[in-house]
């Protein structure tokens, strides 16, 4: 296992503004993070480079400061609309930024409803994430009427019956859902291919640090170890120091690294 942050780690900041990825990848790399899920998300933002006419400019300067500071990016997550619908060009428009960025793994948000209406709806997008040798990462969520249980999720990726399909675990959900981590990791098994790793105190969705709520991260780490399962404690951690003046975010992405360090000596 490697620790990995999302590029919005201190993407958010006092005034409400958001740091776009570009700024961002030079800060992580210096501080110690090789290992980067990009945070498409940014296209929900109109004013952002990623969601105008100069996007695929915008991807390949990502793939300039990939190269150029010696990074790997892991993953990648998708835009998602707050009521659920699929955000068709977005997500059409991520598969091919992954494809171009060589990043073999999307995480997508199912959207709300029954599994075979989400095997009906992502099934278009499967194909081409086929062609582009993408994984979909379907992640748990967290709200009512949404798939918040992981046997919907494994009943979800079977019946998609392909090795593009997989599960992103959300930590932080399944804490909020009163889950059992450790058991929903090991019913996962083969299929966990990429983490959401985010704290909280189980009332709402925080996104803090490990050791900032109250997840039992042993033995989250000990189903891991036991599951055999190879891919990167990725984190998704941004409101931790959303409120944080400028100059204290550096010593929040050291603090991110020191605390993943930590995890990692930790695994069984």
């Amino acid at each position: 296992m490697r620790i990995a942050t999302s590029t919005n780690l201190i993407s958010f900041n006092r005034d409400g503004s958001k740091t776009e990825m570009v700024h961002l990848l030079p800060l992580y790399a210096k501080e110690g993070f090789r290992v980067l899920d990009l945070n498409l998300c940014e296209m929900l933002n109109p004013n952002a480079s990623l969601a105008g006419e100069q996007w695929k400019e915008y991807a390949e300067r990502l793939g300039q400061l990939k190269n150029q500071h010696a990074l790997v990016f892991n993953q990648a997550h998708a835009p998602y609309a707050r009521n659920g619908e699929i955000l068709e060009e977005m997500l059409t428009r991520s598969l091919q930024i992954c494809h171009t960025l060589s990043i073999p793994i999307l995480v997508v948000h199912p959207i709300p409803g029954t599994i075979e209406e989400n095997h009906n709806a992502f099934l278009p997008y499967l194909k081409a994430a086929e062609e582009y040798r993408v994984v979909l990462a379907f992640e748990n969520l967290n709200e009512e009427g949404e798939l918040t249980d992981i046997a919907d999720l494994i009943g979800l990726v079977d019946g998609l019956a392909s090795a593009y399909a997989g599960i992103c675990y959300d930590t932080g959900h399944a804490h909020m859902c009163t889950h059992d981590l450790a058991k929903d990791i090991i019913m996962m098994g083969s299929r966990l291919v990429a983490t959401h790793i985010a704290d909280n105190k189980g009332k709402s969705d925080e996104h803090l640090l490990p050791f900032y709520g109250t997840i039992d991260w042993e033995s989250v780490l000990a189903a891991l170890s036991r599951i055999g399962y190879r891919g990167d404690l990725t984190y998704e951690c941004m409101f931790f120091n959303r409120h944080l003046p400028l100059e204290l975010k550096v010593q929040a992405i050291r603090q991110a690294k020191s605390i993943g360090d930590f995890l990692l000596s930790r695994v069984p």
